[in-house]
């Protein structure tokens, strides 16, 4: 299944993102995970090392083209061999996931452009790395530019990450929005950071008026926090843990979707 995990900036979508791939990877399932955000942390969060990660390639925007076609629509393909994708620009995670980085703006600097022709190329890889992993995970950047460029129009799952908080929970809602404007089989939302009930009841009460289905619960989680600290992924730090424990259970749910879509 391929699946983007979406956000408010702050709203734990990262971790998110990469714990679940390591917990699906553990399954023994084959997982690419792809870093859309151009501030990427996925790698940390994967449990990469930081000079691992500072070694990591960049997609190039060259990698899709666009192709017109007679009497229809166009659209992306790839302008190398996926193989040859893989090889060159995924690099190995723990637990065996396989990450691709999408580019930064053109020079890497402030002022320097737009991330249009990186939110095309990993529109592309979104459409055209289907059968690298049974399941692709992409963390998106924060906000809705990544919705209104149409980059996560090829994903089959839309995890909306949600914190008990109003601007929070607003956001979520335009991002339910827009990610049924394009038609997204799968749009949950995820309640992340809650403490207490009162927290738990504000995500639900607010989901359920916006009709907006809550695919698990994400409680607040102090051993995540000291993951952070010790710059070490939740995976490997915060094994059994409440937020561990959550986000197997919300793996549990995704493959279930997986096998009812089969079906």
């Amino acid at each position: 299944m391929k699946i983007a995990m979406v956000g408010k900036g702050g709203s734990g979508k990262t971790t998110l993102a990469g714990t679940l791939a390591r917990v699906l990877a553990r399954r023994r399932q084959r997982v690419l995970a792809i870093d859309g955000d151009p501030n990427p942390n996925l790698a940390l969060t994967l449990g990469m090392s930081r000079e691992a990660a500072d070694q990591l390639r960049f997609i190039p925007s060259s990698l899709v083209e666009s192709v017109t076609h007679a009497g229809g629509p166009a659209s992306l393909r790839l302008t190398m061999e996926r193989a040859r994708v893989l090889t060159e620009y995924a690099a190995d995670a723990p637990d065996g996931v396989k990450l691709i980085v999408m580019g930064k703006p053109a020079d890497g600097s402030a002022g320097s452009g737009c991330m249009c022709a990186s939110h095309r190329a990993v529109r592309g890889l979104i459409a055209e790395l289907t059968d690298a992993g049974e399941h692709t995970i992409t963390d998106m950047e924060a906000g809705l530019e990544h919705l209104k460029r149409g980059t996560a129009r090829n994903v089959e799952a839309m995890l909306i990450v949600a914190e008990p908080y109003y601007r929070s929970l607003e956001a979520a809602s335009r991002t339910f929005s827009l990610a049924n404007e394009l038609k997204i089989p799968h749009v949950y939302a995820i309640a992340n950071k809650i403490r207490n009930p009162a927290d738990q009841e504000a995500v639900q009460s607010y989901c359920t008026q916006h009709g907006m289905p809550v695919l698990g619960t994400v409680p607040y989680d102090e051993r995540f926090v000291a993951a952070e600290q010790a710059a070490q992924a939740p995976a490997d730090f915060a094994g059994g843990s409440p937020g561990m424990l959550a986000i197997e259970a919300i793996a549990d749910r995704i493959t279930a979707l997986e096998v009812h879509s089969n079906a």
